[in-house]
C-alpha cells in the first residue's frame, strides 16, 4: 500500500486483511486521518451546487469525478481527493490489495496480476480508449419520509471489477439504517431455488443469510471485488432529516466480466419490454 498517501483510503490497508469469504472485501475503520475526515465532511458540496433535488425521499445522487474536476464551487479539498481515488495510483493500490483475488475470480480475464497493471486506466465517461475506467463520485441519499432501503440485495454491474463506499457519517447524526449487509447465497437452496435466484441484478431475501453488517459510521471504508456472488444490500432507513453521505468508488472494465444467470419465466416476462426498447432503436426513437 501507499502508506505515505494520506489521502488515500487504502494507506492503512494491508492484503491480511482481505476477506475471501463469500467475496474478497475489505473493511477499514478510521480509514483517513482525521482531520481529512473532517474537511470533507465539513466542505461537502451544497446539493444546490451538485444539482441535487433535496424533495426526493431517500433517493441516490452520484456527481462523477469528471464533473468534480470541472466544478470550481467544489472545495478544493474534494476535487483532489476525488482525482487521486480515479487515478492510476489508487489503481495500483487496489491491485496490490485485490490482485491475486481478481485472478483467481476472472482467470480467462486476467491470467495474471502483470495483465491487471497492464491495463490502459482511464477516468469514466471521460476517456474512450481505456480498457479499465475509475470514477470517484461524490454520493449520498437524501432525507427520509417514509422508510426505505436505497438499495436492497444486489450484484453491481457485470462490466464493475471493484467497487468501494467512504462512509462520511455528519457529526450529530442520530439516523437510523442505512447500513450495509454482505451477504452470501443460502447453502439450502433446492434446485428450484437456485434457477430463479436473481431477479435481474437483485436477489430475493428468502435466498440469502447474512455474513457481516457494515455500519453507517464515519470514515469506514468497504471495498470489495464484485461477482455475481458480491451479494450486497443497504438497511432500511428510518425517517430522518439527515443526509447519508459518502465517496462511491468505482473500477469498470469495457468488457463484461460475468454474466448474471436469469430465470427463463423472468426472461418471459421482461420479453415485451425488450422487444419495445430494440423496435425503438430501429426506428430511432
Amino acid at each position: 500500500m501507499n502508506a505515505n498517501n494520506s489521502m488515500s483510503v487504502l494507506r492503512k490497508a494491508s492484503a491480511n486483511q482481505v476477506v475471501a469469504d463469500p467475496y474478497p472485501f475489505i473493511v477499514i475503520d478510521d480509514a483517513l486521518p482525521d482531520a481529512l475526515c473532517d474537511a470533507l465532511i465539513s466542505d461537502y458540496p451544497n446539493l444546490g451546487v451538485l444539482g441535487v433535488d433535496a424533495q426526493q425521499n431517500n433517493s441516490r445522487w452520484s456527481v462523477p469525478a469528471y464533473e468534480v474536476a470541472q466544478n470550481a464551487s467544489i472545495a478544493q479539498v474534494w476535487r483532489e481527493f476525488v482525482a487521486y481515488h480515479a487515478s492510476r495510483a489508487f489503481y495500483d493500490e487496489v491491485i496490490d490489495l485485490f490482485g491475486e483475488h481478481m485472478v483467481r475470480m476472472y482467470p480467462q480475464a486476467f491470467p495474471n496480476v502483470a495483465a491487471l497493471r497492464a491495463l490502459r486506466v482511464g477516468i469514466r465517461d471521460d476517456d474512450e480508449s481505456a480498457d479499465l475506467l475509475l470514477d470517484a463520485q461524490i454520493s449520498g441519499n437524501t432525507a427520509v419520509r417514509d422508510a426505505s432501503s436505497v438499495k436492497t440485495i444486489h450484484v453491481d454491474s457485470e462490466h464493475k471489477l471493484f467497487t468501494g463506499l467512504l462512509y462520511l457519517r455528519g457529526p450529530g447524526d442520530d439516523s437510523t439504517g442505512g447500513d450495509l449487509d454482505v451477504l452470501r447465497f443460502r447453502k439450502d437452496l433446492t434446485p428450484a431455488q437456485w434457477r430463479r435466484r436473481y431477479d435481474g441484478m437483485f436477489i430475493d431475501d428468502e435466498y440469502v443469510e447474512p455474513v457481516l453488517r457494515v455500519p453507517y459510521a464515519r470514515n469506514t471504508l468497504f471495498l470489495f471485488v464484485n461477482g455475481p456472488n458480491s451479494l450486497h444490500g443497504v438497511t432500511v432507513r428510518q425517517p430522518t432529516d439527515h443526509l447519508r453521505l459518502f465517496l462511491n468508488i468505482v473500477g469498470e472494465t469495457r468488457v463484461k466480466l460475468f454474466d448474471v444467470p436469469q430465470h427463463w419465466q423472468r426472461r418471459v416476462a421482461k420479453l415485451p419490454r425488450l422487444i419495445k426498447k430494440r423496435l425503438l432503436g430501429v426506428v430511432g426513437a
